[in-house]
């Protein structure tokens, strides 16, 4: 960047911290955070910029862009507020309550000129970077499967239907990249086998494109498993790398296989892990790359990195998915 892009923050909870932390590494000035419980609001700010609500923010810094990371009720109040003060919105997913709220806020950033990013990290990853620009590499995608183990109704205040409903955009934003339809366009089938259960699958072209989130299950885990094919691409979606293995349908191959794909994920593991701690990177890989680019459109006026279409997709097909769940509020 040119020049500092100044930053605010609403809610200062764990993405709240997330959002300081890459808004300094990619080399922004955080001008003020804002959140009800002010001591909170004070750890993060930076000295007499701790506001009790965003409109005192807004007021007293003008940022150029507000991150909203606070709950997704609120999430459509916030960012109204900070299009009206004329700063652009970095937004925790979803985006909205449902697809017309996303709309609804993508419409004013246009009117308003601004841009309106959604936190659709994984799509930033350096190992989803590089599955997605090479994947050619796989030969024709037959499958794309997406497989998340989450244990964070134990840990905030949301139901485990309220956790399911807050992970599928990861995979939507993922697959919006990869399939030949949009992904509000295909027709998902949807089983919910229990709460906190979500089993969806639909088909483009030759490939299926499936979602398997369980509040359930362990160990914890979000993984994304692309098979083509010439071969399959593996990323660990809490860690930020991904692996590719190659091989013909020989005897041979079947032997060695698992001391290959072992050693590939080994050798991507150890150097990811060496690269985020050089970096200070500790939790959301992806989160910074997302910030970093969406702070280059904002001083050259340049394309958000996900755009309004993908946004508006990815929220319907979030919201068909969980009609289809029996999900949605």
């Amino acid at each position: 960047m040119t020049e500092q892009v100044k930053a605010a923050i609403v809610g200062a909870g764990l993405m709240g911290r997330s959002h300081a932390g890459a808004v300094e590494a990619v080399g922004g000035q955080l001008v003020g955070v804002a959140d009800t419980l002010i001591h909170l609001a004070q750890v993060l700010a930076p000295p007499d910029g701790a506001y009790a609500t965003l409109d005192e923010l807004l007021a007293d810094t003008n940022p150029d862009v507000v991150h909203v990371c606070t709950p997704v009720d609120t999430h459509t109040a916030f960012a109204t507020r900070a299009l009206a003060a004329g700063a652009h919105v970095v937004v925790e997913k979803p985006v909205a309550r449902d697809a017309a709220g996303t709309r609804a806020l993508v419409d004013a950033a246009q009117e308003a000129r601004r841009l309106v990013v959604p936190v659709h990290q994984f799509l930033f990853q350096p190992g989803v970077m590089r599955l997605v620009d090479r994947r050619n590499e796989l030969g024709r995608l037959v499958r794309a499967s997406f497989v998340a183990a989450s244990a964070g109704a134990e840990v905030t205040h949301l139901t485990p239907d309220e956790l399911v409903a807050e992970i599928l955009p990861h995979p939507l934003s993922i697959f919006a990249r990869l399939s030949p339809t949009r992904v509000d366009e295909l027709d998902w089938n949807v089983v919910a086998p229990g709460e906190g259960e979500l089993r969806a699958i639909a088909v483009a072209g030759d490939a299926s494109f499936e979602i398997a989130v369980t509040a359930n299950g362990r160990p914890t885990r979000a993984e994304l498993e692309l098979t083509g094919t010439e071969a399959t691409g593996y990323a660990d979606l809490f860690h930020g790398f991904a692996a590719v293995e190659h091989g013909a349908a020989t005897r041979a191959n079947k032997i060695v296989r698992p001391f290959a794909r072992s050693s590939g994920v080994l050798a991507r593991a150890t150097a990811n892990l060496a690269i985020r701690a050089a970096r200070r990177e500790t939790a959301y890989p992806g989160l910074r790359e997302l910030i970093r680019r969406t702070y280059d459109a904002i001083e050259n006026s340049g394309a958000p990195p996900i755009g309004p279409d993908e946004t508006i997709a990815v929220a319907a097909a979030r919201d068909a998915i969980l009609r289809g769940g029996g999900l949605a509020s």
